[in-house]
């Protein structure tokens, strides 16, 4: 398995529950840090399926998925490193994605990274706010 050991692929605790009394806020920004290791996660594994794992600890030593959580900063990085190719990974990403989150893909539109990820944060956070409600 490669080493998945920079600082921006570190797996964060997020997928725990926020505080009993946490406000609104801090729940929100607890979703964000689940959703950001959620999504890290996933870019991490869809990366080593489809490349695997030798090209894998290549981008990882080049600092190429320091970010992976940025939807922007990632984009930018696979265009720079596999030009139109980017975009078959990042489709590739939002399908492991959706599949782990349950969500069924539409492919009836024209694809955008930024806004298939939009779509799963929401759903994420729906998911785990009635989760929390299941669990009170």
């Amino acid at each position: 398995m490669a080493d998945t050991s920079s600082p921006g692929l570190a797996r964060s605790p997020g997928y725990e529950r926020p505080a009993e009394n946490a406000s609104g806020e801090d729940r929100r920004v607890g979703d964000e840090k689940a959703f950001a290791s959620l999504l890290t996660d996933t870019v991490v594994e869809s990366m080593a399926d489809i490349l695997g794992e030798n090209v894998l600890s290549l981008l990882i030593s080049k600092g190429m998925l320091d970010h992976a959580e940025n939807p922007g900063e990632l984009e930018r990085q696979l265009a720079l490193t596999f030009g139109n190719g980017s975009v078959v990974l990042e489709r590739m990403i939002v399908k492991a994605l959706y599949r782990k989150l349950g969500i069924r893909a539409d492919s009836s539109f024209g694809f955008d990274y930024a806004k298939a990820l939009d779509v799963a944060r929401n759903v994420f956070g729906e998911t785990r706010r009635k989760w929390k409600n299941v669990l009170d």
